[in-house]
């Protein structure tokens, strides 16, 4: 395994690591894994005996902790994946989905944000990383609806009961 290229030993490697596969994009070998699980595969540069084996997230998330490893390639395809299984996987998988679960909580926030959006006349939007506020106002009928991971707060003042009623279906509706 001398000086071996990159593109021939990631095959190898994937045949000892459980639910990865090899694939090649854009001229970079990859192990693709579980679940959107994804490690780039380097050379080290100027190194021809080293790779840099480097867990990559769908979406750029600055506050989670980059992960890579450099291995030797002389000791073959299976050492590597044994240090890629214990070196590597469980803090970039723990952190995967981590980013996977803010993902999707942003996902539901903003569903329901649309939702009340199509909803209601005369709204006002202020979004951040975690809550959205939608303000409205109809003549006299005005609301605030606060979206957060966790939790949903809604106000609406001088409101008649089929507009609450449609409002609480909606919402209803996005829960289930």
């Amino acid at each position: 395994m001398d000086g071996c290229d990159v593109n021939d030993l990631v095959p190898e490697i994937a045949r000892h690591l459980h639910g990865y596969s090899p694939e090649t994009l854009w001229g970079t070998p990859y192990l693709m894994g579980p679940d959107g699980a994804r490690l780039a595969v380097h050379q080290l540069m100027g190194r021809t005996e080293w790779i840099v084996v480097t867990g990559l997230y769908p979406v750029e998330s600055s506050d989670l902790r980059r992960h890579s490893i450099i291995v030797v390639t002389t000791r073959g395809p299976k050492h590597i994946a044994k240090k890629i299984n214990r070196r590597l996987l469980p803090k970039y998988v723990r952190d995967l989905k981590q980013q996977q679960a803010r993902t999707a909580k942003h996902t539901a926030r903003t569903d329901l944000v649309e939702t009340l959006l199509a909803l209601l006349p005369g709204h006002a939007v202020t979004a951040a990383e975690q809550e959205a506020a939608v303000r409205w106002r109809l003549g006299s009928i005005y609301g605030v609806f606060e979206v957060r991971d966790h939790a949903t707060s809604i106000e609406i003042r001088n409101a008649d009961r089929e507009l609450a009623e449609r409002v609480a279906y909606a919402i209803n509706q996005r829960a289930t």
